[in-house]
């Protein structure tokens, strides 16, 4: 008979743990149901006895491993990779209208004193843009997406910003064979920007932030405007477009300004390598009694389940910790198509 139950108990651990104070110890015990299968899309049934207050149940699968429950971080030497990609789109005016700075060292913006942030890019500016560095592009054919090629985060994993200036050209002057300039006006070029940041972090499935999720703050240089101007009109930088799903610089005609636009686009620091720690289930309170509890596993694969028993007063803590390690088979695996 082809045996339909496959697992190993890894480590059956009755630690008494962490009694701090006058406490009753945690007494129960996990086992696994004699009838359960172990197959993708079926439960797994695991029975309880004893009695314990609260009851934390752990699968194993990403994002809930007990391993990583005190894990708020990545060490930088666990990234496989860290990339951001651009997709970029202009429509009309002239070329070389916007301006993409990455940096790993700036504190950011205020985000609710529109003064202090031009004064706080101004002095970026005035001192050559120190700290930052310029990523290169390629500006396609108007109103066409381009994709940008990908680039390498990892140096700046702890504190990433990026910064976007928008300052589209306004005018060009030419100059005849007898000196003579012309000066020719030009619509102020619209830019819409998005983007993703993929991370490959060592021990959690690739994950990908897009543009909507890394925060902005938009500030206008432009004495014409206020500084966090967005009214959706002509000379605008806005961040609710849904077409773009991105940054919406809107540009202008050439007769509708007399100035021409100054705006930036400035990212909230973050470090990359933040992970949210991974997450129990609470099965069990002291609300409620609990004689088994059923888990449906929909990836095949070989899971450390981790059961954590707490009991808690006012003078302290008792916890015990069960796990067992179970492989999951795929529903249409060999073993199963010869039952």
């Amino acid at each position: 008979m082809i045996k339909r139950l496959i697992y190993t108990v890894a480590s059956l651990l009755a630690m008494a743990g962490c009694e701090r104070g006058l406490v009753y110890p945690v007494e129960y015990r996990i086992s696994l149901d004699p009838s359960n299968t172990y197959y993708a899309g079926e439960p797994v049934v695991f029975n309880i006895e004893g009695n314990v207050d609260n009851l934390l149940f752990y699968s194993g699968e990403t994002g809930h491993s007990y391993e990583f429950a005190d894990r708020f971080y990545v060490p930088v030497e666990q990234v496989n990779s860290c990339q951001i990609i651009f997709d970029i789109m202009a429509s009309y005016g002239r070329p070389e209208g916007l301006e993409i700075w990455i940096s790993n060292s700036f504190e950011g913006l205020k985000g609710d004193d529109g003064m202090a942030d031009r004064a706080t890019i101004q002095e970026m500016v005035d001192g050559g843009m120190q700290g930052w560095t310029k990523f290169p592009y390629n500006e396609g054919p108007s109103t066409e997406w381009t994709e940008q090629e990908a680039f390498d985060l990892s140096p700046y994993m702890d504190n990433f910003c990026i910064a976007l200036h928008w300052n589209p050209v306004w005018y060009v002057d030419t100059e005849d064979d007898e000196g003579n300039v012309e000066r020719k006006y030009y619509s102020q070029r619209t830019y819409r920007v998005k983007g993703d940041i993929v991370l490959d972090l060592e021990g959690l499935d690739p994950s990908t932030m897009d543009f909507t999720d890394i925060g902005w703050t938009t500030v206008m240089m432009n004495d014409e405007l206020d500084p966090y101007y967005t009214v959706n009109n002509n000379g605008a930088i806005r961040l609710d477009n849904l077409a773009t799903n991105g940054v919406f610089f809107q540009g202008a005609n050439a007769d509708e300004l007399t100035y021409r636009l100054d705006g930036w686009a400035i990212s909230t620091p973050r470090s990359l390598n933040a992970v949210p720690n991974d997450k129990a289930i609470v099965i069990k309170n002291m609300q409620n009694y609990l004689h088994s509890y059923s888990y449906t596993f929909e990836k095949p694969g070989i899971y450390t389940v981790t059961f954590v028993g707490v009991n808690s007063n006012v003078d302290g803590e008792s916890d015990r910790i069960f796990q067992y390690e179970i492989e999951i088979l795929d529903r249409i695996s060999p073993e199963r198509g010869s039952l």
